[in-house]
């Protein structure tokens, strides 16, 4: 997989050279994609036109891609090449609902969700819902002009319906389940059938499923969010953590699930940049 990166790149021309030849790809998967579950059908519009609206956008997005300007523009095309090769993904496997993580804390994968979320918020009849998963955190719900609650918390302990908890935003196309409240240590949430049977809901209702999980270590959470889901990115922060870690780290995920690593916050010039591993 190219190495991908979100925070410390700078525009360049050549980025806008790319984006024109990466939407051309997509749509052609997009073809490709059609099948399966219809997102469109009545009951699923008719379940979305009752969420709750929030706005992204406030202090705590301010990297998010809400603008192309000078300073993201060679962020998005790294965003889009990532979009791409998911859909590549997508249309050979069938996958839908994609786990993101990454080794340690502090390597942004909360940020890698919400990004790439907008991304395939942006293609047509590309329906994605973004899950907070780490309860721990709540990053991601961080980023929303909303409260915490009603969101997974409370869909998994059984007190809401995902119709209730997950909120639309103003951007089409991308809605967001909030992390919730937690009443009992999270671990405990994922255990059972609810967390598969919500998956299972979802899929239904959206084309693609991105949720940010906490780190693989030292947490328990991981294994069990991931056990109910089809494909895993794990996301590498450059110059954090060391590499014995990273490898024992990616010796615990399911092989079968794992999609590819995302290589975060690097600093690449043109010349080091071409598009292939």
């Amino acid at each position: 997989m190219s190495k991908f990166f979100n925070e410390t790149q700078k525009a360049h021309q050549w980025a806008q050279q790319k984006l024109v030849n990466q939407d051309l790809d997509v749509r052609q998967i997009l073809a490709s994609l059609k099948q399966g579950p219809a997102n469109d059908a009545p009951p699923a519009g008719a379940r979305l036109a009752h969420c709750r609206h929030v706005a992204l956008g406030n202090g705590n997005a301010a990297r998010l891609l809400l603008r192309q300007d000078d300073f993201l523009i060679a962020a998005l095309e790294a965003y889009r090449g990532l979009r791409t090769r998911l859909m590549h993904a997508q249309a050979k496997s069938g996958l839908r609902s994609i786990v993101i993580t990454s080794s340690l804390p502090g390597e942004g994968k909360t940020l890698t969700t919400m990004n790439l979320g907008l991304c395939y918020a942006q293609l047509p009849q590309q329906r994605v819902l973004v899950i907070d998963g780490d309860m721990r955190t709540r990053g991601l719900t961080a980023m929303l002009d909303h409260p915490n609650s009603p969101g997974l918390a409370e869909i998994l302990s059984g007190d809401v319906g995902p119709d209730e908890a997950i909120v639309a935003t103003n951007q089409k196309n991308l809605f967001i389940l909030p992390a919730g409240t937690i009443s009992s240590p999270s671990p405990e949430l994922f255990t059972g059938t609810r967390w598969q049977e919500f998956l299972g809901q979802c899929g239904e209702m959206f084309k693609v499923i991105l949720i940010d999980a906490p780190p693989i270590r030292p947490l328990a959470d991981f294994e069990l969010i991931s056990a109910a889901c089809d494909g895993i990115v794990m996301v590498v922060r450059a110059h954090h953590g060391q590499r014995e870690t990273l490898r024992k780290t990616a010796s615990t995920v399911d092989k079968k699930k794992l999609v590819g690593v995302v290589f975060n916050a690097t600093d690449v010039s043109v010349k080091d940049y071409d598009g292939h591993e």
